[in-house]
C-alpha cells in the first residue's frame, strides 16, 4: 500500500467517526451553538510586483518622398594656384631629374597587438629647439628575436653635443603570425587604447525547439566577455565579507578550515531577470499536487518578480512543453494568458528528468540578465535518462553555470540526491515538502523569495596560488538582496592567510575586487570540517 492510499484510508475514517458523532449530537442531546468569528495567524503576505500598462506609443510620422531641390545657379568652380604640374606635364629631362624614393625594408612596418608602428628611418632629426634631457628609450625584446641580437640601448644625451639625433636603422626581421595573447598579458594594447575585439552576439528571440549546444557555448562566452574587461568597476565597496576557521589534525596532517561570507551591500542595484518555472505535469505526481503547484505558480509570477522581468511556463512529462515561444513581460495581459494555461494542465505520462531540465538549455540566454529556473517536481525519472549520476554530470557540464536552477520536491519521497545536489552545482538552492499532497505547492513561493531581487550574477572566484586553498562550491550562486554566497575551503597546515579575487556582473556591468583575509583572527566555528567534506563529496558527484 503507498502513501496516497494509506492517508486516503485516514481520511475516510476520519470522515465516517464524525459522521457518527455529528448525528449522535443532533438526534439524542440537540444544543444551541454559538459562532465565534476566527483569527489568523499567518503573517502578512508581501506586496506583490505592480504592474504598470505602458501608454500607447504615438503614431509614426508620415514622410514624403522629396525629390532633390536644384540650386539656383551652378557651382563655382576653384582653380588652385602654385601647383606643381603633373608628372604628364613634364618633359622628358625633368622627369628625369626627379631623385628616387629612398627604399623601404619589406618588414619595417611591424604590426604589434593590432597597432602599426611606422618603418625606421636612417635619416637625421635636427633638434634645435629641443631642451636638453638625460632620458633613455628601452628597446623591448621582440618574439621572435632580431637578427644579429637585441638593438642596443639607445641615449639621447649621447648626441646632444652636435644638435642631431640619428636614429638607427632597424636589422632585417623575419616575423610569423603572433600566436592569440590572454587579454592579462596583452599590456601594450591596454595603453594604447586598443581592446581585443567583442564577439557578435545576439539573443535569439524566441525558444528553441531543441537545445543546440553551439548556441549555449555562445551564450557562456557572451556571458565571459562581459566579465573578462579591464575597466571592472571596484566591488569591494559594495560588499561586506566576513570569515570564520577552525583547524583540525586530521588525514595525516593539520588543516586550517575557513568560511567567507560574501554579503550585498544596498548600493548594488536590482537588475532586471528572467525566470521560466518548470511543473512536473507526469502521473507520479498527481493531479492533487499538480492543483496545488499550479496555484503556487500563479502565485510566484506575481509576488517573486519585479518590474521589468520576464518569465515563461514549461509543462514536462516525458516531453517538455513552453507556454509561450518568447520571453514575456510582466503584465496584466501576460499573467491572463499564463493563468489560462496553468488551469488547463492536468497529470498523466511519465517522467523525463534529464531532457526537462536541459531543455532550460533552449531558453535564450540574455548575458545582462540572470536566467533562474524553478523546477517543480517529485524527482522520479522513470523515462530517458534515468541515472542520477548521469543527469547531475551531463547537465553540469554543459550548463557550467549558465542557469540557476532552483527545485522544489512535492513529496517526502523525492529523490533528494537528485535534488540537492543538481541545484548545489548549478548555482541554485532546494526544498522538499513532506506534508499533504493537497498543499504540496504552499512553500514554493518562500523558496522563489530567496532569488526575487538579484544584484550579482555569474560570479567567479579565484584564489591565489600561493594561498594553497581547495574550496567549494566550485560554481558560486549569484548573490541576491538579503541573502549571502558562502566559499567553504580549507589550507595547509601554517598558512594562516587567504587571498582570492571575485568578479560578477551587474546587469552589463562587470565588477570585481581583490581580498585578503588573516584566518588567525577571525571568529572559530567547529562545523567547518564537516561542512567542507560535505560541498567536495557534492562537487565529486558532479563530475
Amino acid at each position: 500500500m503507498n502513501d496516497d492510499s494509506r492517508q486516503d484510508m485516514i481520511i475516510f475514517a476520519v470522515i465516517v467517526s464524525f459522521v457518527v458523532h455529528a448525528a449522535t449530537m443532533f438526534f439524542i442531546r440537540p444544543q444551541v451553538m454559538t459562532q465565534v468569528a476566527g483569527t489568523s495567524g499567518t503573517a502578512p503576505r508581501r506586496e506583490i510586483v505592480r504592474i504598470r500598462e505602458a501608454e500607447p506609443a504615438p503614431d509614426a510620422i508620415a514622410m514624403e518622398a522629396v525629390r532633390d531641390i536644384e540650386a539656383l545657379r551652378d557651382s563655382p568652380t576653384a582653380e588652385a594656384e602654385g601647383v606643381l604640374p603633373g608628372a604628364a606635364e613634364l618633359s622628358e629631362p625633368e622627369r628625369e631629374a626627379i631623385p628616387a624614393a629612398p627604399s623601404v625594408p619589406e618588414n619595417a612596418g611591424v604590426e604589434l597587438a593590432g597597432i602599426e608602428v611606422a618603418p625606421f628611418m636612417s635619416e637625421k632629426i635636427h633638434i634645435d629647439n629641443v631642451a636638453k634631457s638625460n632620458f633613455s628609450t628601452p628597446i623591448a625584446e621582440a618574439t621572435p628575436p632580431m637578427a644579429g641580437g637585441a638593438a642596443p640601448e639607445f641615449s639621447a644625451a649621447d648626441a646632444f653635443g652636435s644638435g642631431e639625433i640619428p636614429l638607427f636603422t632597424a636589422p632585417a626581421v623575419v616575423y610569423s603570425p603572433a600566436p592569440r595573447l590572454e587579454r592579462e598579458s596583452v599590456k601594450i594594447a591596454q595603453i594604447a587604447g586598443v581592446t581585443e575585439p567583442k564577439r557578435d552576439f545576439q539573443a535569439s528571440a524566441e525558444v528553441m525547439p531543441t537545445v543546440d549546444e553551439k548556441i549555449v557555448e555562445a551564450e557562456k562566452a557572451a556571458v565571459r566577455d562581459l566579465l573578462d574587461v579591464p575597466d571592472a568597476k571596484e566591488l569591494s565597496k559594495y560588499v561586506s565579507v566576513t570569515a570564520q576557521s577552525a583547524s583540525e589534525e586530521s588525514d595525516g596532517g593539520g588543516w586550517l578550515y575557513f568560511r567567507v561570507r560574501i554579503s550585498p551591500l544596498d548600493e548594488l542595484k536590482i537588475v532586471p531577470k528572467d525566470v521560466v518555472v518548470l511543473l512536473d505535469a507526469s502521473g507520479s505526481i498527481g493531479n492533487d499536487r499538480l492543483r496545488s503547484c499550479r496555484a503556487a505558480a500563479h502565485d510566484i509570477l506575481r509576488s517573486a518578480t519585479n518590474t521589468g522581468d520576464r518569465f515563461n511556463l514549461v509543462a514536462f512529462r516525458d516531453r517538455f512543453q513552453y507556454a509561450f515561444k518568447s520571453w514575456q513581460e510582466i503584465n496584466q495581459a501576460s499573467l491572463d494568458k499564463a493563468d489560462k494555461w496553468l488551469w488547463s494542465l492536468a497529470a498523466h505520462g511519465r517522467t523525463d528528468v534529464f531532457r526537462v531540465i536541459r531543455s532550460v538549455l533552449a531558453l535564450p540566454r540574455d548575458p545582462t540578465r540572470p536566467l533562474i529556473a524553478l523546477v517543480v517536481t517529485d524527482g522520479d525519472a522513470n523515462s530517458g535518462v534515468s541515472e542520477t549520476a548521469q543527469i547531475l554530470s551531463r547537465f553540469t557540464a554543459l550548463n557550467d553555470g549558465l542557469v540557476s536552477v532552483y527545485m522544489y520536491g512535492v513529496k517526502e519521497s523525492a529523490n533528494r540526491e537528485l535534488i540537492d545536489v543538481l541545484t548545489h552545482g548549478n548555482r541554485g538552492e532546494s526544498f522538499i515538502y513532506g506534508g499533504s499532497r493537497w498543499k504540496a505547492g504552499t512553500k514554493i513561493e518562500s523558496l522563489s523569495e530567496r532569488f526575487r531581487d538579484p544584484v550579482l550574477s555569474d560570479l567567479r572566484v579565484v584564489f591565489a596560488a600561493g594561498s594553497q586553498a581547495e574550496a567549494y562550491p566550485a560554481r558560486l550562486k549569484n548573490l541576491y538582496r538579503g541573502e549571502t554566497v558562502d566559499i567553504i575551503g580549507r589550507l595547509p597546515k601554517g598558512k594562516t592567510q587567504v587571498a582570492f579575487s571575485i568578479k560578477g556582473l551587474n546587469g552589463e556591468k562587470s565588477y570585481e575586487a581583490f581580498f585578503k583575509v588573516d584566518l588567525a583572527s577571525v571568529a572559530f566555528d567547529p562545523t567547518l570540517p564537516a561542512n567542507w567534506r560535505l560541498e567536495r563529496g557534492i562537487d565529486e558527484k558532479l563530475r
